[in-house]
């Protein structure tokens, strides 16, 4: 026995396996679509910080110390 709760609407779900609920751990593929949404938009974003100084790269023409 599965017990959830959908993370855009809250509502709760009881299910056997996770077969009865293609969209887990949605209740619905509208919930499943209002999340992708909300990552495309930028609403959700993994927390980084920016990278200091860009690495160069050598040209082709330049000989690469080894």
């Amino acid at each position: 026995m599965i017990r959830g709760r959908c993370p855009i609407c809250s509502k709760s779900y009881e299910i056997q396996t996770i077969d009865e609920l293609p969209g887990f751990p949605f209740c619905s593929e509208r919930c499943r679509l209002i999340d992708l949404g909300r990552w495309v938009e930028g609403v959700y974003a993994i927390p980084a910080s920016p990278p200091s100084e860009p690495a160069e790269i050598p040209s082709e023409d330049e000989p690469v110390d080894e």
